[in-house]
């Protein structure tokens, strides 16, 4: 009679083995690349913000409440990269040109100038939005006010 020596791993054994270590690295991976794109996502936005506050501050320097209200009328104006240098738009297109942390921020910028209300013409204020677009269809808003 043969004696069975059963000190070494069965098929199933291993195969499961095999599984669990698999799970196991398949997790560990799916974790670290979540938590790099939220890194990456983070530091983008942080640069959007800074990029958008930038564009927030020159648009108080550079322009005045007389200017923009005569332009804006009635109207909500939105201006990116494509229309800044329409021939009665007041905005410099050199807003669109910033660049941080090796990335352009042209095409990713929007400023939204909200129409006047009787209360913004009653306080001579023009109310609007800086928008940038920063990961994967993400995006920031600053607001801010220009008053007369």
């Amino acid at each position: 009679m043969k004696i069975l020596d059963h000190r070494g791993f069965s098929m199933l054994e291993a195969l499961a083995s095999v599984f669990i270590i698999s799970l196991a690295l398949t997790t560990a991976i799916t974790i670290i690349a979540t938590v790099r794109n939220q890194v990456i996502s983070s530091d983008r936005q942080i640069a959007a913000v800074e990029v958008g506050s930038r564009i927030r501050n020159q648009i108080y320097l550079d322009y005045d409440y007389e200017t923009l209200s005569l332009w804006l009328s009635d109207h909500n104006i939105i201006v990116d990269i494509e229309n800044c240098g329409d021939v009665n738009n007041p905005i410099s297109c050199s807003l669109f040109e910033y660049e941080l942390n090796n990335q352009i921020y042209d095409y990713n910028v929007s400023i939204i100038f909200q129409s006047p209300t009787e209360q913004s013409i009653q306080f001579k204020v023009i109310h609007f939005t800086v928008e940038v677009v920063y990961h994967n269809s993400r995006k920031i808003q600053l607001e801010g006010m220009i008053y007369g």
